[in-house]
């Protein structure tokens, strides 16, 4: 009985972390409108340090898989780590001070991926 009390808790916290995970975590400038803005989704091995010349630091929490942020569109260049050592995890490099210049469109997705032990920035 403690295993199913247990099992259903991990569940409901599952299920609340994730439906949590799909509001914006991060916006980049508040005064942009959402319909004029780009969503950039950042996966939990990856804590970007600086957009378009401004320290940020939006890394995605321990339990959750990615955060989005939301970016004003335009062309964006971007710092970012990864995050190997904090969330101990195999088969990711460790990359510091990392940049990617990206022109984001307004309305669409990006996601930062790994791709031959690289970061890419992938359009969704």
């Amino acid at each position: 009985m403690k295993k199913l009390v247990l099992g259903i808790c991990v569940l409901v916290v599952l299920f609340l972390v994730g439906c949590a995970s799909e509001k914006m975590a991060h916006v980049y400038d508040s005064g942009v409108p959402e319909e004029q803005m780009s969503f950039l989704w950042i996966p939990n091995y990856v804590k970007v340090t600086q957009f378009d010349n401004t320290a940020v630091e939006w890394a995605t929490p321990l339990l959750v898989q990615t955060i989005k942020v939301g970016i004003p569109s335009g062309e964006f260049t971007f710092i970012f780590d990864t995050i190997v050592q904090e969330r101990n995890l195999a088969g990711i490099p460790n990359l510091r001070n990392q940049s990617i210049t990206k022109y984001f469109e307004a309305g669409k997705s990006y996601q930062l991926i790994l791709q031959n032990g690289q970061i890419l920035v992938l359009d969704l």
